[in-house]
């Protein structure tokens, strides 16, 4: 949110959309330390892991 909004920004006061906006560009945004891969694609491959895992388990 630093980038988007002055420091001195109420967060009270920013719109959600704006909020939501900011948040999903961070989570696309490639990391290095994660292998230049983004958060939201290894949150997603290790939800799908541990639901996959889960139905494993049922069977």
């Amino acid at each position: 949110m630093k980038e988007d909004a002055k420091k001195e920004t109420v967060l009270r006061r920013v719109a959600d959309e704006e909020i939501t906006f900011t948040q999903t560009r961070i989570n696309h945004r490639p990391k290095r330390y994660l292998g230049f891969k983004q958060h939201a694609v290894i949150f997603k491959a290790m939800a799908l892991a541990t639901s996959l895992g889960s139905i494993a388990l049922q069977t």
